[in-house]
C-alpha cells in the first residue's frame, strides 16, 4: 500500500495521517486506537516508530561534543540488560534495591537536551548538591553530572539544580520542560525502562518544538525520514 510517510504500510496514508494527528495532540495508545478504529496493537507498534524516529532526529541535533557520549542511542533501545528490565515507578519512592533512572538536562543555543546516566546514583546527586568534593573524589563517575544545569530522578519524581553561581540560569526553562515532563510521565503510571529513553526524547521534541505545530513538524520529518516497519 503506498505511504510516503511509512515504507511498508498495511495502511492507507490517510488513516496514518490520522493517527499521526492524534499523536501529535499526545493522545494514549488505546484513546487513538478508539477513535481511529486500528487495533491497539498495530497503534503501539506505529507510535514506536514514531518516537524511535523523534529520538534519532534528537539526537542528530546534539552539540558535536555531545555525540560521542550519548547515554542511551536509539539503535540500542531494544538491547537492555535482564537487570534493568522492569517498570521505572514515577512520582513514588522506589525501592533501595532498584536503581533509580537519572537523565541530565542541558542547553545548547535555544534548545534543551536531555541525556540518561546509567553511571549517575542518588548518592552522587545528592554529593554534588552539598558540594561534598571528598565523595566526588572517590566516585570519578559523578563528575560527568557537573556538565548539566540540572538532573532528575526518575524513582523520586525529583529535580536538581546543579548551576553554579553566577551561571546564566535557564531555570524557567527547565523548569518548563520538567512540568511537560512530569505530566506527560504520570499518565502512563510507570514506565518499563526499555521505554524510558523514547519517552525521554518525546518530551524534548515537544519542547523544543512548542510553538510550532507538532503535527506539521511531525509530518515534514516523517516525509525526509519515513519509518520502516521492516
Amino acid at each position: 500500500m503506498k505511504n510516503k510517510y511509512l515504507k511498508g504500510a498495511h495502511l492507507s496514508e490517510r488513516k496514518f495521517k490520522e493517527i499521526l494527528r492524534l499523536f501529535a495532540e499526545d493522545l494514549t495508545a488505546t484513546q487513538i486506537a478508539n477513535i481511529s478504529g486500528v487495533s491497539r496493537v498495530t497503534v503501539n507498534s506505529y507510535l514506536k516508530k514514531i518516537r524511535q524516529q523523534i529520538a534519532r532526529h534528537c539526537e542528530s541535533l546534539l552539540p558535536a561534543e555531545s555525540h560521542h557520549r550519548a547515554a542511551a542511542p536509539v539503535r540500542n533501545v531494544h538491547h537492555v540488560s535482564p537487570v534493568d528490565d522492569g517498570d521505572v515507578s514515577v512520582k513514588t519512592e522506589v525501592g533501595r534495591n532498584v536503581k533509580p533512572v537519572v537523565f541530565g538536562i542541558y542547553r545548547c543555543s535555544d534548545r534543551l537536551h536531555t541525556e540518561i546516566l546509567p553511571d549517575v546514583s542518588r548518592s552522587m546527586i545528592h554529593s554534588v548538591v552539598r558540594s561534598s568534593r571528598s565523595i566526588l573524589e572517590m566516585q570519578s563517575a559523578a563528575e560527568k553530572i557537573r556538565r548539566f544545569s540540572n538532573v532528575v530522578d526518575l524513582g523520586q519524581y525529583r529535580l536538581y539544580n546543579l548551576e553554579n553561581e553566577g551561571a546564566v540560569s535557564i531555570a524557567d526553562d527547565v523548569d518548563a520542560f520538567w512540568g511537560l515532563t512530569k505530566h506527560r510521565l504520570a499518565k502512563f503510571k510507570g514506565l518499563n525502562r526499555s521505554t524510558v529513553y523514547l519517552h525521554l526524547k518525546e518530551c524534548e521534541f515537544r519542547y523544543n518544538n512548542r510553538n510550532e505545530d507538532i503535527y506539521e513538524t511531525l509530518l515534514e520529518l516523517l516525509k525526509t525520514q519515513p519509518l520502516s516497519l521492516s
